[in-house]
């Protein structure tokens, strides 16, 4: 998945500070940002470190070294050349928008309130409770209910080094649930950086639970109060995640998985295991 911009745009006329000293842009075309774990064409991707992107064709890396079989741009600073550079087509190209703005089907019921910004769908029978805030980019499937005071597609809490000083990271990406979602009070699912943090069919989220940008949460998945998942988590089918859980970023929990109640998760979870503890441990 990519986020594209509204035209085709030659480097060259990126005017931002990575980009002074850098040759060659006069020769490059994108038309999209992609997140280096899912690349596509004609795009640009920051490689820091970890696999490579798969798909190479007409694919720019941001790297702050050369990487050998790719086209790289080397700067100082891959997270903020990329920062700049999303903050320059934002002003001066614009991204294309994921959904149409249009009327709520006459089945959606929608409390007292109620926040729903632009590019943003919502499907038939959904109902949304007082003071829930729905961000643009977010795709809310049909039949969901979303609970008071929860917060869908806001940004995360995610920032880079620039210097000496902490620089908030632009979030592109937006939210996908599916049919039959539950999202329950004061509990917040953050959007994705590039991609879409993605909640299938049939989840149910508890009261008070975060869910971080580019998280996977496949069908029939519980994750229950005061639960935490980092970053990249992606949780299998009708896994249940017990109330208190905190699982670390780019772990990937398997299908019919229990977590027990506060258990910290730092390594993957194989389907079927259940695990308990701090740090958590398999117990079956």
């Amino acid at each position: 998945m990519s986020r594209k911009f509204n035209r085709i745009v030659r480097l060259s006329e990126v005017d931002i500070p990575s980009f002074s000293n850098v040759d060659g842009l006069d020769a490059i075309q994108v038309e999209s940002i992609s997140d280096n774990t899912n690349t596509s064409e004609n795009s640009i991707a920051v490689y820091i470190k970890g696999p490579l992107p798969s798909n190479k064709e007409n694919l720019q890396l941001l790297t702050s070294t050369i990487v050998p079989g790719y086209c790289c741009i080397i700067v100082d600073n891959p997270r903020v050349a990329m920062n700049e550079f999303i903050a320059f087509i934002a002003l001066k190209v614009g991204f294309t928008q994921d959904y149409t703005d249009s009327i709520l089907p006459s089945s959606v019921k929608i409390g007292k309130n109620v926040v729903i910004e632009h590019n943003v769908e919502i499907g038939e029978g959904t109902i949304i409770e007082h003071n829930v805030v729905i961000h643009s980019g977010t795709r809310i499937g049909r039949n969901c209910l979303i609970r008071t005071h929860s917060s869908i597609g806001g940004g995360g809490y995610n920032y880079i080094k620039d210097n000496q000083y902490l620089v908030k990271q632009i979030d592109l990406g937006g939210v996908w649930l599916g049919d039959n979602v539950e999202i329950g009070s004061n509990t917040c699912v953050v959007r994705g950086l590039v991609d879409d943090t993605v909640i299938m069919n049939n989840v149910k989220v508890d009261n008070l639970v975060h869910i971080a940008h580019d998280c996977f949460i496949d069908e029939d998945a519980y994750i229950i109060a005061k639960s935490e998942l980092s970053g990249y988590v992606k949780i299998g089918k009708r896994t249940r995640i017990a109330p208190g859980s905190c699982i670390k970023q780019r772990l990937t929990i398997g299908d019919d998985v229990i977590v027990g109640l506060g258990s910290i998760v730092l390594k993957n979870v194989s389907s079927g295991c259940t695990v308990f503890g701090s740090p958590a441990r398999k117990i079956n």
